[in-house]
């Protein structure tokens, strides 16, 4: 029988003292790329990030969450006043990378190999409804020598960090390592061996002096595919997401368990655990249910045995015969691109952005998206470079929803050049020279949607071609922004207890800072965030009262710390934007934009018209394609900012 729990709603209100009404606008400063930038190539074999496959079933938030994932992890300082990160290379080494404020020196270390299962749960029993992906491998630094990692298949590892005095270097060590296969009910429901999850938290609980035993806390999440059957032959794909607070003992001897999992239709954009592990701060723009509780069932995960865990070799490859996934062709001036999309598809769902670099486009059908047999996948290209250079304030997209016919029409910039193929990597699509194919194409489309067509005709005329110009407009939905945030307080035993309202849009969080639990007014303060309110981006600070159970009060505070003016204002025009981060002491914050360029809005006290901003170019030459994958501090105090591209790592200097 669960315990009855009083809930209590904390509201998110801005303080009028600290919004800025007199504030017009940001004046450039220029920046000193010589003394302020610097730039370190990375070791060989650098990084590369797997691409999301064009015949991929993955959701719309699980697709944003992929363009937007952040493979830089932040961690504690091994030796003073030195800035650590990680990151995982292409061969899957956990690499430690250190910077040196005083010498603005970064050296790396390769600390140890994750392994990397087969990729078993690709496919169930041969059923594509029932469809999981590998997400990418994920870390969370719990001290200076303790990580916990998790591969991006379903394994969590827990590594410890080893220094060799004699070579000032480090090395890596694995203590325990476990699948991760969510709470009984979804064994059951999936049938998989391990299930993919992704790092949102981890904190080490308790200490020897403490009456408890030391132990870790975590949270992941995990997709859960609900396939729920419309007609005899045919099934849609509801995706929710699992998060599960999970613990690992460490002592007498390493074991895991699930303690309680809740579950909603989006991804969260904010996870924090309180440093005494009574509970955990939850964001999101949906809410979540319990869906399971370990204090009504018992349930360990059983631990994998290190020495037998050699990585199998994938299986054979089926052969499948694949529907291209588009036809194109071109003239010495243009490119005609054309999707087959299911019948009926509105143009609201279509989310198409041209760069004079890149293609963005998704088909947000919602988690009922289905495909027919024989017939090409949904497009889905996130941020994916183009072949050559195009002319976005001309470029067009055209749909016929009766047919479900999508036309994208390149202007290209360089007249007269020849594309071998739509995209800088080779898809294997070839251009469809003659021109009758494309009305073959379209024959086909009309034979098999006739009935559509006159239906439609008779009630709205939706036939009619809907074209929108896709330059330099800014889509609203593009970046699927406008839901108010909820925060949630979550007890450790799974009750939900508080839940914020009147919450505005969510626009970032502060930079991670591994550091000891600050507490402020017996207040234990957690991240903050910075929300649209108006025009303004607003701080608050998220903290959780230490006696909040004893006194009767809400176990959730949520206050507004400081203001960065105009800052909703303009980070919306950011159409390519990757990572947005402030300051942890509010003194600015960021926006990492594209591949090449970042903008920085510095916040000052008092009520000034004019604020200061700068705008960090990173490719010196416009041959530079490595993108930009991560985002960290490397240094809090000196306000030093580490950032993460394919190929190298480059430290900016704001102070």
């Amino acid at each position: 029988m669960s315990k009855s729990v009083s809930e209590y709603s904390v509201p998110i209100k801005p303080n009028r003292n600290l919004l800025n009404p007199k504030f017009e606008g940001y004046k450039l400063k220029v920046f000193d790329e010589n003394s302020q930038l610097i730039q370190f190539q990375l070791p060989l074999p650098a990084i590369t990030t797997p691409k999301i496959p064009t015949n991929s079933k993955l959701s719309y938030k699980e697709i944003q969450n992929r363009i937007h994932f952040n493979h830089l992890f932040k961690g504690f300082e091994i030796n003073k006043g030195k800035g650590i990160c990680f990151y995982f290379d292409s061969e899957n080494f956990v690499t430690l990378a250190e910077y040196e404020p005083a010498t603005s020196n970064v050296v790396t270390h390769r600390l140890l190999k994750i392994q990397q299962t087969s990729d078993s749960s690709e496919s169930i029993e041969g059923d594509s409804s029932q469809h999981l992906y590998s997400n990418f491998p994920s870390l969370r630094a719990l001290s200076p020598k303790l990580l916990l990692v998790t591969n991006g298949s379903g394994i969590i590892f827990l590594v410890q960090i080893n220094s060799n005095d004699n070579t000032s270097s480090y090395s890596g060590e694995i203590l325990y390592q476990s699948e991760f296969q969510g709470h009984s009910q979804l064994k059951q429901e999936s049938g998989l061996n391990n299930m993919p999850c992704v790092l949102l938290d981890g904190r080490i609980i308790g200490n020897e002096r403490d009456d408890k035993h030391p132990h870790i806390l975590f949270l992941v999440y995990n997709t859960v595919l609900d396939t729920i059957s419309s007609e005899p032959t045919e099934e849609t794909r509801k995706v929710l997401f699992d998060v599960s607070l999970l613990q690992i003992s460490m002592s007498p001897q390493y074991e895991i368990k699930i303690i309680h999992v809740i579950r909603g239709p989006d991804i969260p954009f904010y996870c924090s655990i309180e440093f005494n592990g009574e509970g955990y701060v939850i964001g999101s723009n949906m809410e979540y249910e319990v869906v399971y509780k370990s204090s009504t069932q018992n349930e360990d995960i059983k631990p994998m045995d290190i020495e037998d865990d050699q990585v199998s070799e994938k299986q054979e490859e089926k052969s499948t015969n694949r529907v291209s996934p588009y036809i194109w062709t071109q003239t010495p001036s243009d490119v005609t691109i054309c999707f087959q999309l299911p019948k009926g598809t509105p143009k609201s769902v279509v989310h198409c952005n041209f760069s004079q670099t890149h293609l963005s486009l998704t088909i947000n059908l919602g988690d009922n998206s289905k495909v027919s047999p024989g017939h090409p996948p949904i497009p889905c290209y996130a941020f994916t470079r183009l072949f050559d250079l195009i002319d976005p304030s001309v470029s067009l997209w055209t749909i016929e929803p009766a047919i479900g016919l999508l036309t994208l029409h390149l202007e290209k910039h360089n007249h007269n050049t020849r594309w071998t193929h739509v995209f800088q990597h080779d898809d294997g699509v070839f251009e469809t020279l003659d021109p009758n194919e494309f009305a073959e194409f379209r024959e086909r489309l009309e034979k098999f949607t006739s009935d559509l067509i006159e239906s439609t005709n008779e009630q709205s005329g939706a036939f009619e071609p809907l074209q929108r110009m896709i330059g330099h407009e800014t889509e609203e939905s593009i970046d699927y922004e406008g839901k108010s945030s909820v925060f949630m307080w979550l007890e450790r035993e799974g009750d939900l207890i508080t839940k914020s309202s009147g919450g505005n849009v969510y626009l970032c969080r502060q930079f991670e800072w591994c550091e000891n639990a600050e507490i402020s007014n017996n207040i234990s303060l957690l991240p903050s965030v910075c929300l649209k309110s108006d025009v303004d981006g607003v701080v608050y600070s998220i903290g959780h009262p230490v006696d909040s159970s004893k006194l009767a009060i809400s176990p959730l505070v949520v206050t507004h710390v400081a203001t960065f003016n105009a800052f909703a204002f303009v980070q919306a025009s950011k159409r390519e934007k990757r990572f947005m981060f402030h300051d942890p002491k509010y003194r600015f914050v960021i926006i990492l934009e594209g591949d090449h360029r970042a903008f920085v809005y510095k916040r000052h006290e008092g009520h000034e018209k004019y604020g200061e901003q700068s705008v960090v170019e990173f490719a010196g030459n416009s041959s530079d394609d490595s993108e930009i994958i991560g985002v960290q501090m490397a240094s809090i105090e000196n306000a030093h900012v580490i950032v993460l591209k394919s190929d190298s790592l480059i430290i900016i200097k704001l102070l």
